[in-house]
């Protein structure tokens, strides 16, 4: 039957059947009509790339199983539906941590290889593919390829980014990094205008293995290109702190707002807000990994506020 699946944009609005995988090494469950299929697994996508009208999704999350974790070397195997938050609460407690992760924890492996995500680490670490040792690609014509860059070398470049259309990834291997705690030595830098954003953000570069900027473009005349610029770096063995609080997720916002609620003055009033929240030009302080990387996830359902 046609469910409501959609992407998180909530956009387009889509009618696609689905079929939930759960066991890696049983047979695609191909339809007898020539209607399209493609792997779905948490719908964190902006646009509609997880999405597949009128076709069928193979719903991956059932496929949420670890099968080995080599804890010295921080190699670990996993099924394509485990989410990003689920292998930071198995690896992070052992002094790991993902190579390179998007600003939400809420996505499978498989969604994060299919579209090669990057994070605040970009211009150190490169896209999430590159930290790929192996997967497994499960093919139409059930066809089971074993993908790496000493195997099928053309599988594994072609599906790393391939958004699903190569097949569908059973499992995947991924090399973590070594931390030493899970706080953040961060910063947070007000700047005027853009000529200051680029200034700091080439000088951060050198410095720091996390970098990222929040914009305001509402703003206009001298404040044109204001914004925020947060960067951070794990902290060293030196500056492990002697105690230390793991935020939890207190709001979940209960409805969506009406769609007049967004609009140039209400998106100027909270951008000028956001920007003069820090009275000061420069913050340093430690953060965790949560609120460092994942700030959206705090808050539970937060396309609501768009109207969605």
């Amino acid at each position: 039957m046609p469910t409501t699946y959609q992407s998180w944009g909530n956009f387009p609005k889509v009618s696609q059947r689905t079929h939930p995988i759960r066991w890696r090494k049983k047979p695609l469950p191909l339809p007898d009509t020539p209607d399209t299929v493609l792997a779905h697994g948490l719908g964190r996508s902006y646009g509609d790339v997880c999405l597949n009208d009128g076709g069928i999704l193979l719903t991956t999350r059932s496929l949420n199983r670890f099968i080995d974790f080599d804890i010295d070397k921080g190699i670990l195997c996993c099924e394509a539906g485990v989410s990003l938050a689920e292998i930071l609460d198995l690896c992070v407690p052992h002094g790991w941590f993902l190579p390179t992760t998007p600003g939400t924890k809420f996505v499978t492996i498989g969604g994060a290889i299919a579209n090669d995500v990057h994070g605040k680490n970009h211009h150190r670490a490169g896209t999430f593919g590159r930290h790929v040792l192996q997967f497994e690609l499960l093919r139409s014509d059930g066809e089971r390829l074993l993908c790496s860059t000493t195997s099928h070398e053309e599988y594994y470049a072609a599906t790393i980014g391939g958004l699903g259309l190569t097949g569908l990834i059973t499992w995947a291997e991924i090399q973590l990094k070594p931390i030493y705690h899970r706080a953040i030595q961060a910063e947070f830098i007000q700047f005027n205008d853009l000529e200051e954003f680029f200034e700091i953000s080439a000088q951060s570069d050198q410095e720091y293995e996390y970098t990222v900027a929040w914009v305001d473009c509402s703003s206009q005349g001298a404040a044109l290109g204001r914004g925020i610029f947060f960067r951070g770096n794990h902290v060293t063995k030196d500056e492990i702190p002697k105690k230390w609080s793991v935020p939890s997720r207190t709001f979940t916002m209960p409805f969506n707002f009406p769609r007049f609620v967004l609009n140039r003055w209400s998106v100027s009033a909270f951008n000028w807000v956001y920007y003069h929240k820090q009275r000061q030009k420069s913050v340093s302080k430690l953060v965790d990994i949560d609120p460092f990387f994942y700030p959206l996830d705090g808050i539970l359902g937060l396309l609501r506020r768009y109207g969605a």
